[in-house]
């Protein structure tokens, strides 16, 4: 079953630590193609991400942003 369908907008976490709001453009077999807001740094094709790696708000994003900073903390 999907998480995400098209048009849905998501928030992914790039490099542990920034949030950043994209569309859904796709999904099938588990991945979402996604377009990031803003820049269009990825051009018209988008970039492919499993679903797990999205996040329907940006507080969901932010709590997993939260806990790579206390873990990093800890080493």
């Amino acid at each position: 079953m999907k998480r995400f369908n098209e048009g849905d907008n998501v928030y992914f976490v790039a490099s542990s630590i920034f949030v950043r709001k994209a569309k859904v453009i796709r999904n099938a077999g588990g991945f979402c193609t996604i377009i990031f807001e803003g820049d269009g740094n990825c051009g018209t094709s988008g970039t492919r991400v499993r679903e797990s790696k999205l996040y329907r708000t940006q507080e969901e994003a932010n709590v997993i942003v939260k806990q790579h900073k206390e873990a990093n903390k800890r080493r």
